[in-house]
């Protein structure tokens, strides 16, 4: 269903504004009447609600979630079935900030100290998580959300988000991929290949990645550094091609330097094909990288944008390195075609930004390309 401004959601939540959709459900920020609180209100799509597996999957995300006990996961303050239409709901914490896409879309690299604290808090929600037997399956800077904090003496706080696929495997088992599931630029070789196993490691692909963009600004994947490529190219370059050192990768944008003494091998740790070969779990990996980073800094508390930039309705992207994972995301199990955006809204700074075009890059080709997916043996 598609929601009204000033329309009462499930008897306790009054819709105030339509604030993003995905492939699976259209986010509202609205009022719980209970509470008198803002909440992030997600709504499944009512073209998905007669499919019982993406269903299933939807109510299972605030199930999963709950399980976590991190400060750093979205917390679900409660979820149902409309009593009218049967579409499953979710109502979230409303968060205030901008994710690591769009925060190094506009900084570039981070420093080492602000990363390792990004990833101090990113291997609490996700150390929880694998310790639950819990595999997010789209671990990316969309999905990494740094958000206002409300305590004394913290500026800011890490946030993990959107656990829609994420999968719990059963104590001393595995999940099965059965189709390709999560978004390609970041997405562990076997959650491509059905049949394959995932466990906590598969996170882990995700997270050597990921840091090194946090520290370099830019991709690993060198097909994702241009303007027109096509998604045969990304995977083919993922998937069979030869896996360089990460510093000879950051070289050719000349960061080689930004990449503390060691990452080379911790980063062929997590990226590397054969899932075995990686750290076991996300408090294996990051506590290795932290090691790493210690000696160049302090940890220190990532800086919000400032004022002249703060964070926009849409990102703006600067070439692929930001685009194509958000052009090219593998959907739910529908085969939706609209890009899959971050499932917990952001709040716009009190203050308005004043515009930016003229700082803005040019508009890129996006590849409106999407996948179908699914899980089973879980």
């Amino acid at each position: 269903m598609n929601l009204e401004p000033g329309q009462i959601f499930a008897k306790d939540f009054r819709v105030e504004r339509r604030l993003s959709q995905g492939g699976m459900g259209a986010v509202y920020v609205a009022r719980q009447l209970s509470t008198d609180k803002l909440r992030a209100l997600k709504v499944m799509l009512p073209g998905l609600l007669p499919d019982a597996k993406s269903r299933g999957r939807f109510v299972e995300e605030a199930r999963i979630g709950g399980r976590i006990e991190s400060e750093h996961v979205v917390e679900v303050v409660a979820a149902g079935l409309e009593e009218t239409s049967g579409a499953p709901w979710l109502a979230m914490e409303l968060l205030e900030g901008e994710d690591l896409a769009a925060l190094v879309s506009r900084r570039g690299a981070l420093p080492a100290g602000e990363v390792r604290e990004v990833f101090v808090q990113v291997g609490h929600a996700l150390g929880a998580a694998h310790a639950q037997g819990i595999v997010h399956r789209d671990l990316k800077p969309e999905n990494l959300f740094l958000a206002r904090s409300r305590r004394v003496g913290q500026a800011s706080l890490i946030k993990v988000l959107d656990f829609g696929i994420a999968v719990a495997v059963p104590s001393g088992g595995m999940g099965v991929v059965t189709t390709a599931v999560g978004s390609p630029l970041w997405m562990a070789p076997e959650q491509s290949r059905p049949g394959d196993s995932l466990l906590p490691s598969t996170d882990v692909w995700a997270l050597g990645l990921i840091a090194f963009h946090l520290l370099t600004g830019r991709s690993y994947w060198r097909t994702a550094r241009h303007d027109d490529v096509s998604i045969g190219a990304v995977l083919t370059e993922i998937l069979v091609e030869p896996l360089e050192p990460a510093t000879a990768r950051a070289a050719e944008a000349g960061a080689a330097a930004r990449l503390p003494d060691g990452f080379d091998a911790w980063f062929a740790r997590c990226v590397t094909r054969t899932a075995s070969e990686r750290f076991a779990d996300a408090t294996a990996a990051l506590g290795g990288l932290d090691a790493l980073l210690a000696p160049l800094g302090e940890r220190t508390p990532v800086a919000f944008s400032t004022p002249q930039q703060q964070p926009q309705p849409v990102v703006q992207a600067a070439g692929l390195d930001a685009t194509f994972q958000r052009a090219t995301p593998f959907l739910g199990d529908t085969a939706a075609s609209a890009p899959k955006a971050p499932m917990v809204p952001r709040v716009p700074p009190a203050a308005p930004a004043p515009p930016v075009a003229s700082q803005a890059p040019p508009a890129r080709r996006r590849m409106p390309i999407g996948f179908f997916v699914g899980v089973a043996g879980v």
